[in-house]
């Protein structure tokens, strides 16, 4: 399955610096993650793939984006259209940027017409926590799962009320600001965030593409989001979650050379009731409503709006968490309807999705066993079983070996299939099949004393994977993909240092064309150095990628050149409550592009203030 030598650059990417797995500056006490079963369960008893990211992780980096802070995590790659706000594509693992779930507290903010989800326009300052699940995961989240899961936690309010500020400023006019207020007051937790951003911005396009204006393309974002859990009694609660960002962004239109204008909107909103039946015996009801909007004015004529894509969203969810003395079970009902409105005139407009899921996770002295299944039942295609079966091995208190296997799929998109066709000779391609995928994995995961590490070999492999057709009239299922790899991580924390990073070799084959499939690399990683001086912490991050396969406009192959990053960043906590942040970003001015004809950030900075009431 691996050949030596690709194990060998695997490690020798890695060098002699320990790694981290979840990027966590510690290690003390059980981390307790939820998105590896849909259930509450501590992370070294996982037997999956996943790794966290929280606040402190969040305030001690280089980054300004959730673009930047996702590309410093094991197995994840991010290619962007351009500067800040531009349109972030998430290659989990090596799979397509529509194979993986993105969920933001427990709801799924997604365009049905794309099958992605604007996740840079969701501001740091907003989010809690993050947590990132590798490999095939639609036993438990049902369509698009193929790569996994991403799941966004907002700040949740506990203990005594406190607030928190920042104020900050960096490179091309970026001017960034945030405020709120988290924490309970009897019976009722609360938390309120608001967040903006503006900045002048980098020019999007190059003069590879036939899209190029040299202008700057600035950015502004507006977004809040708020939380709110009344206890009931012991044991029932009532939780009410809202969130929102607005954008707006000027890009280079397809042959414009005018002011082009993209505005866009993600919202939701869900109601939750999670209600103890017995004291083994836990009940969730949500309704949740979301909504993507995207809309553009083109070549400067800002009173004629070009054309807009809105999916709305609404999910019902019943989820019933029982535990016993053989361990934990899982069983719930999920129904979704989606709806399109567009300037674009779609053959179907909507459609619905039902759902059963049932699951398990257990502990036998040594034996770790965790199992689900689910079935969807989709108005456009039908039926679709999906399972997961994952086996571990606690060798020592320390070391696991855990074996998984998985199916998932992913469903055709709008675009996909009912695109009308258009001047260029284009339309969608009704008779699509959904993708298909099987996903296997061996892993070893050492967690002790400070330190951790973890070995993870993938395999997997995708039917009927969905491509546009070599003449650009519509899209087709390709026959065959499969994604192998193996994924390194470890860390270390000595005295005042915390060292981390994590290498992948990977090998994305499209089998139709026998090729590289497309901005994906065989080789990148990172790593990280982090020291404490006392009341200031400062910081490296380096990144690293082999180079990758794209395409001309004229549908040509290129090749995009490997390419090297390092970030700096220094934190002073002049008071108690305060700390001032520098950040320096591509230190060494590195050209590199991430995507055929578009351009990245060159040397940058930022200099901010934070205040976290105590």
């Amino acid at each position: 399955m691996f050949k030596p030598q690709q194990i060998g650059l695997l490690v020798s990417l890695i060098g002699t610096g320990m790694a981290h797995a979840d990027n966590l500056p510690q290690f003390q006490g059980e981390e307790v993650v939820v998105t590896a079963s849909r259930q509450p369960q501590s992370i070294t008893k996982t037997l999956s793939d996943i790794s966290v990211i929280t606040r402190d992780d969040i305030e001690q980096s280089a980054v300004t984006s959730l673009p930047q802070l996702l590309a410093r995590q094991p197995g994840v790659e991010v290619v962007s259209s351009g500067g800040a706000g531009s349109q972030a594509s998430i290659y989990l693992r090596g799979s397509n940027a529509n194979q993986t779930v993105v969920l933001l507290d427990g709801v799924r903010i997604v365009s049905a017409t794309t099958g992605t989800t604007a996740l840079e326009n969701i501001p740091l300052d907003n989010i809690e926590r993050i947590e990132i699940l590798r490999g095939s995961s639609s036993s438990l989240y049902g369509a698009d799962a193929i790569g996994g899961v991403i799941q966004i936690f907002t700040r949740q309010g506990s203990g005594a009320p406190r607030f928190n500020a920042a104020l900050g400023v960096g490179d091309h006019g970026l001017f960034q600001s945030a405020a709120g207020v988290a924490g309970k007051l009897d019976n009722t937790a609360f938390s309120l965030q608001f967040s903006q951003q503006q900045t002048n911005g980098i020019s999007a396009t190059n003069a590879q593409s036939s899209s190029y204006n040299p202008d700057r393309d600035p950015y502004r974002n507006l977004s809040y989001s708020a939380n709110l859990t009344q206890t009931l009694a012991a044991g029932q609660e009532l939780s009410l979650r809202l969130f929102q960002t607005n954008g707006k962004m000027d890009y280079d239109g397809y042959n414009s050379h005018g002011e082009d204008l993209q505005r866009s909107r993600q919202s939701g909103a869900s109601l939750e009731s999670k209600n103890s039946l017995t004291d083994n015996w836990t009940s969730t009801l949500r309704f949740s409503h979301s909504v993507d909007r995207q809309e553009h004015w083109t070549n400067g004529d800002m009173a004629q709006r070009a054309d807009l894509y809105q999916t709305a969203q609404n999910e019902w969810l019943w989820q019933n968490d029982i535990h016993t003395g053989l361990g934990n079970w899982l069983a719930g009902f999920d129904y979704t309807q989606q709806h399109v409105d567009s300037s674009t005139a779609f053959d179907v407009s909507e459609r619905s999705n039902k759902a059963v899921f049932i699951g398990y996770s257990g502990e036998f002295g040594k034996h770790l066993l965790q199992a689900s299944a689910r079935h969807d039942q989709d108005e456009q295609f039908g039926g679709k079983t999906t399972g997961q079966l994952g086996y571990g091995y606690r060798l020592n208190e320390a070391l696991t070996a855990r074996a998984s296997y998985g199916t998932a799929f992913k469903a055709p998109t709008f675009n996909d299939l009912y695109y009308p066709l258009d001047s260029y000779g284009y339309a969608g391609n009704p008779h699509l099949q959904p993708e298909t995928s099987r996903n296997a994995e061996l892993a070893l995961q050492y967690k002790a004393n400070g330190s951790s590490a973890s070995l993870t070999l993938f395999h997997n492999s995708i039917d009927n994977m969905i491509a546009i057709t070599s003449d650009y009239s519509t899209m087709t299922n390709i026959s065959h993909a499969t994604i192998r790899g193996a994924t390194l991580a470890a860390a270390k924390a000595v005295g005042n240092w915390d060292w981390s990073g994590s290498a992948t070799y990977q090998d994305p084959l499209d089998h139709s064309g026998h090729q590289q499939l497309q901005r994906r690399a065989r080789a990148y990683g990172q790593l990280a150095a982090a020291y404490d001086w006392g009341r200031v912490t400062t910081g490296l991050e380096w990144q690293v990628s082999a180079k990758r396969r794209d395409t001309t406009d004229s549908g040509s192959n290129v090749w995009l050149g490997g390419y090297t990053l390092t970030n700096l960043y220094a934190n002073y906590r002049f008071a108690r409550e305060w700390t001032a942040n520098l950040k320096l970003s591509n230190v060494f001015d590195r050209h590199y592009t991430t995507l055929y004809g578009y351009n990245t950030a060159g040397l940058g900075g930022y200099i901010g203030v934070s205040y976290q009431q105590k």
